[in-house]
């Protein structure tokens, strides 16, 4: 199973890390602090806009959470609230994954494999690509319980506390989420045509959008946008389909 999105569960895992991390800063006002030992060098690193980040991980997180159960939702045609948290394991503790030369799969997995093979319980390739292959057709329901898990751990309520309102606010927040993306996409194309360094190799502004394109044609801003609009209709159809 191929992982096309920028999130993936070792990347959320990386966040939660991060999360930590940051947490145990004494921030200034600012959102900054200093620290030392964490480059190969004598001087002090500064941290700047922690709390900015802080706030950026914990939102991309509660993003991919929403973003995998709007795809299990259609995947398996789930109507109900109630059907979708019986879809999900009642697990609550998030799961540790590895990158298995370029395969995710859970540590618990990887550390079974390991010792049946110790135990001669799995004693030929033919039996270890079998694991590797039984793996990735687990992993769309190993990701949506990760999500889930890492959605409870985030936002620190229990699966009681998840509830169809909650689900409802959380979907609305994704779609902000995404607004914010585009935004920041737009912004950092804009950049190469307002950049007067950039500017200066070409000798009109026709001359430089023939060169680059015209920044509202943009491919990549272009495609984010259409995804936007069409996570807004899903998110539409799947609050009214399921009465949240």
């Amino acid at each position: 199973m191929l992982n096309t999105t920028f999130l993936a569960p070792d990347t959320i895992n990386e966040l939660f890390s991060a999360i930590k991390l940051l947490q145990s800063l004494p921030l200034d006002k600012n959102g900054s602090t200093t620290v030392s030992g964490w480059e190969n060098t004598n001087r002090t690193t500064e941290i700047v806009k922690a709390d900015k980040a802080l706030h950026i991980f914990k939102e991309l997180i509660i993003y991919y959470a929403m973003m995998e159960m709007v795809e299990n939702i259609q995947r398996e045609n789930i109507s109900d609230f109630d059907i979708l948290k019986k879809s999900i394991s009642a697990k609550t503790q998030r799961s540790e994954w590895q990158n298995i030369g370029g395969q995710l799969i859970q540590v618990s997995a990887v550390e079974k494999l390991k010792k049946d093979i110790i135990s001669n319980k799995i004693n030929s390739w033919d039996e270890v690509h079998e694991f590797y292959i039984q793996q990735g057709k687990n992993y769309q329901l190993d990701k949506l319980n990760h999500a889930y898990t890492s959605l409870l751990e985030i936002l620190n309520i229990t699966p009681k506390q998840f509830t169809a309102k909650a689900f409802k606010e959380l979907l609305q927040q994704s779609i902000a989420t995404k607004e914010w993306m585009c935004k920041g996409i737009y912004d950092s194309r804009a950049k190469d045509y307002q950049s007067s360094f950039r500017k200066m190799v070409y000798e009109t502004t026709a001359e430089m959008n023939n060169v680059l394109g015209k920044l509202e044609n943009n491919v990549f801003i272009q495609q984010q946008l259409a995804e936007l609009d069409q996570m807004k209709k899903q998110v539409k159809i799947l609050v009214k389909k399921m009465k949240l």
